[in-house]
């Protein structure tokens, strides 16, 4: 293609038009290449499928074994509250009750769902049999506690559990039923083999003084903490502020060995944090931002744990979730239930028990031959006009 002005002679003006002409044809054929990849991709089974599925099992499996030691402590199941008898499902008002809560989001945690997903999570990490997890749990979702655990049972991931006995409106707030003992009704049912690694009693400072729903604030509920932790022979955290607590917290993680990954359930301050940056956190996986040339450690390179182990600046308002990611160590964030589940094809508020979502189950393959033919393409725009003529 020549464009030469009337002597013979490319202009500057027809340069630059036939450069601009060959640049938007080649980011076309990019283009193309890159719809033609969507246009020819196909839905495949998800590699830990399979586990998913296992997983999701054990989950209906415990929530069965929460719902007879329900029974057998003679605590009703109030149908209008929980339709599908799961039994994970609280009350309004007790002296464990912390903060309000949204029993939509408590009811669609119990979907088994969320043990596949966790599983998925896990893959994606990288995480292998015996690899250890840090999990702080608040009381306010049962669910996403056994969904965790189910996916390690199933996965081989070893989890590191300190669990608040503190609990939103309608979470694991029932005494007899706070999530360390639902913990102890599965491991006792011989389904999950876990026990918290220590509680705490949770509402602020983690100190265990709510005053939701009273006249004064009491103590009852970290009374309540702390006997429940001495009948199962676990270890309790009692902080004098919330400074100690923190300290105390990181200090089991830091014993139980190499963490490589952090599990963050609910809102507890200890783990969510203060700080208004927690609240920019979506839910789901975070990977942490890559820092002073580590590697993210969503494939287990080893620096977030080498980061973690060499200890640092503590900052209690972002919580040990937003610790963790400052040393590059991964994190699954469970809150804001509702966008989370509408992610991942989770119905709310639907049949614990339903069909684990196709979107799970499943991984798109992209072919890779589109972008190579586009790609290709490209290139001959740029070159098959050949060298434009410089102005003599």
């Amino acid at each position: 293609m020549h464009n030469p002005n009337a002597s013979g002679r490319w202009t500057p003006r027809s340069q630059n038009r036939a450069m601009f002409l060959r640049v938007i044809l080649a980011l076309a054929m990019l283009a193309l290449g890159l719809g033609a990849a969507e246009l020819f991709s196909r839905d495949e089974e998800h590699p830990a499928a399979d586990v998913m599925q296992a997983a999701a099992q054990r989950m209906a499996r415990a929530e069965h074994a929460v719902a007879q030691k329900r029974q057998s402590l003679g605590i009703k199941i109030d149908p209008a509250l929980d339709p599908y008898q799961t039994g994970l499902i609280g009350v309004e008002t007790s002296i464990l009750t912390t903060t309000i809560g949204d029993i939509v989001a408590k009811r669609t945690t119990t979907n088994t769902a969320f043990a596949a997903l966790v599983v998925r999570y896990f893959y994606e990490l990288g995480l292998r049999p015996g690899d250890s997890i840090a999990v702080g749990a608040s009381g306010s979702f049962p669910g996403i506690l056994l969904a965790v655990l189910s996916a390690c049972a199933e996965t081989g991931v070893e989890p590191v559990v300190i669990t608040s006995i503190g609990a939103s409106e309608f979470g694991a707030n029932i005494e007899g039923l706070s999530n360390a003992e639902m913990m102890a009704a599965c491991r006792d049912a011989g389904v999950l083999p876990y026990m918290p690694a220590a509680i705490s009693p949770g509402a602020d400072g983690d100190r265990g003084i709510s005053s939701l729903y009273r006249l004064e604030p009491s103590d009852d509920l970290a009374r309540y903490a702390r006997s429940t932790a001495q009948a199962l022979n676990v270890p309790f955290i009692l902080g004098k502020d919330i400074e100690d607590s923190y300290a105390a917290h990181l200090e089991v993680y830091r014993n139980a060995g190499p963490i490589k990954a952090f599990v963050n359930i609910g809102g507890a301050e200890i783990n969510f944090g203060s700080d208004p940056s927690s609240l920019e956190r979506k839910p789901g996986l975070i990977l942490p931002p890559a820092q002073d040339n580590r590697a993210v450690p969503n494939k287990l390179s080893g620096a977030g744990e080498a980061a973690e182990t060499e200890g640092g600046s503590h900052d209690v308002g972002e919580g040990l979730l937003g610790y963790y990611l400052r040393c590059g160590i991964p994190a699954l964030h469970f809150l804001d239930i509702r966008a989370l589940a509408l992610e991942h094809g989770i119905a709310l508020d639907g049949n614990p028990e339903a069909p684990i979502p196709f979107a799970i189950l499943h991984t798109q393959k992209k072919p890779k031959w589109p972008l190579v033919v586009g790609l290709l393409l490209a290139g001959a725009a740029l070159v098959s006009y050949g060298k434009i003529p410089h102005k003599k």
